[in-house]
């Protein structure tokens, strides 16, 4: 026996989401919260009147899809929880794309291709945030000219035309006259 008894409603499945990659969160208008009933085209049956009625459906909800801010999110998030998306449009993919797209992501990333993109999504994040370049404040800029006229800088050069000579260099001067007016210098 299977334990399921026929007759005997069963409760509800819960079906925990990975953790590893969140579920997408933006503070803009999105179609897929404003109109759901939008994107859930299994609801939509072909009929005589209209034989063509479940792909015209597929089309605008992929439509809507294509101007989102967040649809790569979206994307990564239905496709590692596959037992969430089951049905439905989302990041205007089928439950079939979805289901290739991972058989890709399974051959090309491994069986743990979920943890590899939050990874490779944490990584970018830090990089991101580290190209981030703040002005300096005023305080900050006042503070850095003041420590570098505080900093002693190397002397300038000896300009003989414009500095005076110093004793030790007049001394050294006449040895070298003295030298050159006895011949002795070569």
């Amino acid at each position: 026996m299977s334990g399921n008894r026929t007759g005997v409603p069963q409760p509800p499945t819960f079906i925990a989401a990975d953790d590893r990659i969140p579920f997408p969160d933006t503070d803009q208008v999105l179609r897929c919260r404003t109109s759901p009933d939008l994107f859930a085209i299994e609801d939509i049956h072909n009929t005589d009147k209209d034989p063509r009625a479940r792909e015209k459906a597929l089309v605008k909800a992929k439509h809507a899809c294509s101007g989102c801010p967040i649809v790569k999110d979206c994307l990564k998030w239905a496709l590692a929880n596959p037992g969430l998306t089951k049905t439905g449009v989302w990041a205007a993919t089928t439950k079939r794309d979805r289901t290739q797209l991972r058989k890709q992501l399974v051959a090309r990333l491994g069986e743990d291709w979920v943890g590899v993109v939050a990874e490779q999504d944490r990584l970018q994040r830090e990089r991101a945030r580290a190209a981030r370049v703040v002005p300096p404040t005023v305080r900050e800029l006042a503070l850095a000219r003041l420590e570098l006229e505080a900093i002693p800088t190397r002397p300038a050069p000896y300009n003989r035309w414009k500095e005076p000579i110093t004793p030790a260099q007049a001394a050294s001067n006449l040895r070298v006259l003295a030298l050159v007016a006895s011949g002795k210098a070569a």
